[in-house]
């Protein structure tokens, strides 16, 4: 007797829910890879905790590194998407300091896949696929920040023509840093996540410091005092 399609997966209703088995695998994945790390998962682990076989998992995913690579690349989709909103015409310090919380809140919250693809120098020579996009779309925002950034008045043009290399450089090896911190600080007490946000965030936002105007250093000050607060 042929078997109509699957109502449900483990509690998880998909005619009321409207999520796709795809989506369902790729959460649950998501949230084991951030508690084993990639080298650890197995699909029959995660066909487990779903209550299904392990071709259920391989039908859509053939290799467990087809699922981190599909879970990477939506996170990465997911980033390019946000930029028209974190990043607009009328950018200031504090939108800046907004949208990189949110990036660490992505990062935090596939940490495992993340670490993976950028955590260490070692797995980015091993992933050049994945530097390379992560590459263009980090240039791509990058470039949009400091366009506003400059235009509003924040940035000295001058002053980052001197440093331009220097705080794009330390841009991109800040983000492999604390794609590792995240998921360091995950194994530890992280019942306050977002003043881990914060902490990375803030650490972003000061490899500006050097490029800022006078009221581009007045908002970074305001910025660290809301931090110090826990505003």
């Amino acid at each position: 007797m042929k078997r109509g399609p699957r109502k449900s997966i483990n509690g998880i209703n998909l005619g009321e829910t409207g999520i796709s088995t795809r989506q369902i695998i790729l959460d649950k994945a998501s949230q084991l890879i951030n508690e084993s790390g990639m080298s650890d998962f197995r699909i029959d682990a995660l066909a487990a905790s779903l209550g299904l076989s392990p071709g259920n998992i391989t039908y859509h995913f053939p290799r467990k590194e087809d699922i981190g690579n599909a879970i990477w690349s939506a996170s990465v989709q997911e980033i390019t998407s946000s930029l028209d909103h974190y990043i607009s015409p009328l950018l200031d310090i504090k939108q800046l300091f907004l949208f990189y919380k949110y990036l660490v809140s992505l990062v935090y919250k596939h940490r495992g896949v993340f670490y993976n693809k950028l955590g260490d120098t070692g797995l980015i020579t091993r992933n050049k696929g994945a530097l390379t996009e992560t590459m263009k779309t980090v240039a791509y925002a990058f470039d949009k920040k400091i366009t506003a950034l400059t235009v509003n008045g924040y940035i000295d043009p001058k002053m980052y023509g001197s440093f331009k290399r220097q705080v794009f450089d330390s841009t991109v090896t800040c983000l492999g840093w604390w794609t590792t911190g995240v998921m360091d600080d995950s194994r530890g007490d992280m019942a306050d996540v977002s003043a881990i946000s914060d902490k990375y965030a803030l650490i972003m936002v000061m490899l500006l410091a050097p490029v800022l105007t006078e009221n581009g250093r007045a908002q970074l000050d305001a910025v660290c005092s809301l931090v110090k607060r826990g505003a």
